[in-house]
């Protein structure tokens, strides 16, 4: 300013500044609840990560210790009351189920061992080069 003068900057209502504060607010308090919301998705995957982890240990262990079987189907059938549920967990609610379960899963594992031989076996008859030759170059 020629004069030396500071040009004026019109100051801001006390309704102007309350609005300010009011969107800085709802902005932060907008991402605090994505943030929360981000950490609750965390907690929930590693919480089933956890639960599948301790599944399947349970699963397996119940096929070689039938007292332990025995301990798991009992607090199955206790804890467990949802028809739905319980359906999807009736090979291990029951001792035949599990039997039929098992026995399954045998006949399946010796369905693939077989096929896997079968498949090594047609390998071996292919004749290819002699593993005894000299490289060619």
């Amino acid at each position: 300013m020629p004069d030396g003068k500071k040009p004026t900057v019109p100051r801001k209502t006390t309704a102007q500044l309350i609005a300010e504060e009011e969107r800085k607010s709802g902005e932060l308090k907008a991402r605090l609840e994505e943030l929360k919301a981000r950490q609750r998705a965390e907690e929930r995957k590693k919480e089933n990560h956890r639960k599948i982890i301790v599944g399947a240990a349970v699963l397996a262990h119940i096929k070689i210790d039938p007292r332990f079987r025995k301990a798991v189907q009992d607090a199955l059938d206790k804890a467990v009351t949802d028809p739905k549920h319980r359906e999807a967990i009736r090979d291990v609610l029951s001792e035949k189920g599990f039997m039929i379960a098992v026995k399954e899963a045998m006949r399946l594992a010796k369905q693939a061992a077989k096929e896997a031989t079968a498949a090594k076996s047609a390998d071996d008859g292919k004749v290819g080069p002699d593993p005894k030759a000299p490289p060619t170059e």
